[in-house]
């Protein structure tokens, strides 16, 4: 599966774009790359893809 599978199987089942669901479970939730990607039941390497893809890492530090 590539990310965009991800992608559209994450947002169809969440009801809402990629870009959110990764803030609400990176940033809101605090959740790391293995336990994010375990709750969202992807792999740790899309989920990676996708913080890096948005650039969460760094307003994740900017929150702290």
């Amino acid at each position: 599966m590539d990310f965009a599978e991800y992608q559209h199987r994450l947002e169809k089942k969440h009801g809402e774009p990629i870009e959110q669901i990764m803030r609400t479970v990176y940033i809101d939730k605090d959740l790391g790359p293995g336990t994010g990607a375990q709750e969202l039941g992807i792999p740790r390497q899309a989920f990676m893809h996708f913080v890096h893809e948005f650039n969460l890492k760094a307003e994740k530090l900017e929150r702290l």
